[in-house]
């Protein structure tokens, strides 16, 4: 190495030190101020009042929806002209709150010299409020326009012209309707620990449909310890029908846990309960459950889903309604209130009849699809024991595969609820009577209904209409299952 390049190679590892140590030095001397006081945030809010909730006797309340008055007594704040109705008691403490210690963001014109810009122009206010305390004092809030940034209000005190800017969640309260602080909560729901109550009677009345759609309570014909393949509301109205336990809670239970969007209108007269549609409601709801009685109306659709572009669709989005025992209007969301819109076959069970296989006598079948062949199925439940015995046309069968079978003869798939009878030169294509022990039993028959429709009646009523393609499936599985075919072989869907 050269001496010039040994000289270079020293300069260079000179000022890579020097560097280094001039790093150290930044990084190790103190700043000019502390972690602490550069974390520091000023608050730059003005506080207009220094008080308390407790303070409060009364808050007079005015603005463009009327007055009220909200008052505070032991068991609390209330609107004394909602008296009657439950009250948001949690939202009325905190406008008090707010009434007695509300802060501004800024002093938006002191000792203003037109008022009437700000909406704040004596007597010509957007609201006011009369803050009225427990030791006599009070003093009056005025409530003006929103400001330009959309997130705040204007507000001045008593007679002051000092026009202050305050945040429009704090002064929002005092721009509402008294309705908006009554309990949108219309029907307590099930308390977890419960048991469900016992729906004795419902009836559904809409006025797009030619009939009401009514339920009864079906558990009391089963005894304590037989398990029964039905469920415990039943349909009697427009057919006799078993439920689907899913889809039907909404319908049977919904009322429990009710509650509404808005509050519209407390204590609604006549003239009021005409033009929201409830004095000659669209669909009413009347339970009957534990020695009580619900009513609920559903009056007019306050507004239609909105599709992708925003146009209104024919679907309703909201309805007007009222609930019996609560004297207000409400606005309901359409899924809180599905009995205004649901047709009886979105809650109906795949079961045409439900007889329970350990309390079954016989099973006759007759077929008339293709061929006319009949099968008699005898059977011979033991309720205390558990055992089961069957035979069919007098041969004995496997009781595992016959609950196979009878599983897929009572899983019958309806396509919709079918009120007109068949015609009378309608073929009848098969005819099933189940006959339990010590009588009683259904009697299912099956009738062409054109189109690869079959149409169903049930104990002689026309019920139901199905796909021809049931049937014919049953016909398959019958004789499978009489040459010996294992539960296992037969087809269960078709």
């Amino acid at each position: 190495m050269n001496t010039k390049t040994r000289n270079l190679l020293f300069v260079a590892i000179f000022v890579v030190c020097m560097l280094a140590v001039a790093l150290l030095l930044v990084f190790t001397q103190p700043g000019e101020e502390s972690d602490e006081e550069s974390q520091t945030t000023v608050d730059t809010t003005i506080a207009l009042f220094d008080g308390r909730s407790e303070d409060v006797a009364s808050i007079n309340v005015k603005n463009e929806s009327g007055e009220f008055t909200i008052s505070q007594d032991a068991k609390g704040f209330h609107i004394n002209e909602l008296d009657g109705l439950d009250q948001n008691e949690t939202t009325l403490k905190a406008i008090a709150n707010i009434a007695t210690s509300m802060k501004a963001q800024a002093l938006a014109d002191e000792d203003a010299e037109d008022l009437s810009k700000y909406g704040l122009e004596e007597g010509e206010e957007v609201a006011t409020s009369v803050v009225n305390l427990k030791d006599g004092s009070s003093y009056t809030i005025h409530y003006g326009i929103d400001a330009p940034d959309g997130l705040s209000k204007y507000i001045r005190i008593d007679d002051s012209r000092d026009v202050y800017v305050v945040l429009t969640n704090s002064a929002g309260y005092f721009y509402s309707p008294k309705e908006s602080y009554i309990s949108l909560i219309v029907q307590q729901g099930i308390a977890s620990e419960s048991v469900a109550p016992t729906i004795d009677h419902m009836i559904i009345t809409r006025k797009d449909l030619d009939y009401d759609i009514e339920f009864i309570d079906d558990s009391k014909k089963y005894s304590a310890d037989e398990v029964s393949m039905a469920s415990s509301q039943v349909m009697i109205s427009p057919v006799y029908a078993y439920l689907d336990i899913v889809n039907s809670n909404s319908i049977i239970y919904g009322l429990w846990g009710l509650t509404a969007v808005e509050a519209v209108k407390a204590f609604p007269t006549e003239a009021d309960m005409e033009e929201y549609g409830l004095a000659d409601p669209f669909c009413t709801v009347l339970i009957e459950a534990e020695l009580q009685t619900y009513d609920l109306k559903i009056g007019k659709v306050e507004s239609y889903v909105l599709d992708e572009d925003g146009n209104e669709t024919t679907e309703p989005a909201y309805f007007y309604g009222y609930y019996e025992g609560v004297d207000v209007i409400f606005l309901f969301s359409s899924e809180s209130v599905p009995w205004a819109t649901f047709q009886p076959i979105d809650i109906l069970s795949s079961l045409v009849t439900s007889n329970y296989v350990m309390r079954l006598d016989y099973i006759d079948v007759q077929l008339h699809n293709n061929e006319d062949i009949n099968y008699y199925f005898d059977v011979t439940g033991d309720l205390d024991t558990g055992e089961l015995s069957v035979t069919l046309d007098g041969e004995p069968m496997d009781t595992e595969d016959f609950k196979l079978m009878y599983q897929f003869m009572l899983k019958c798939p309806i396509d919709d609820i079918c009120l007109d009878d068949p015609p009378a030169d309608a073929k009848l294509l098969a005819r099933i009577e189940y006959v339990l022990d010590g009588g009683g039993g259904d009697v299912v028959e099956y009738y062409d209904g054109g189109a690869n429709t079959v149409i169903i009646k049930l104990n002689g009523v026309t019920s139901f209409s199905q796909p021809k393609s049931y049937l014919d499936v049953l016909e398959s599985n019958l004789a499978l299952f009489a040459s010996g075919a294992s539960g296992e072989e037969l087809q269960m869907i078709w």
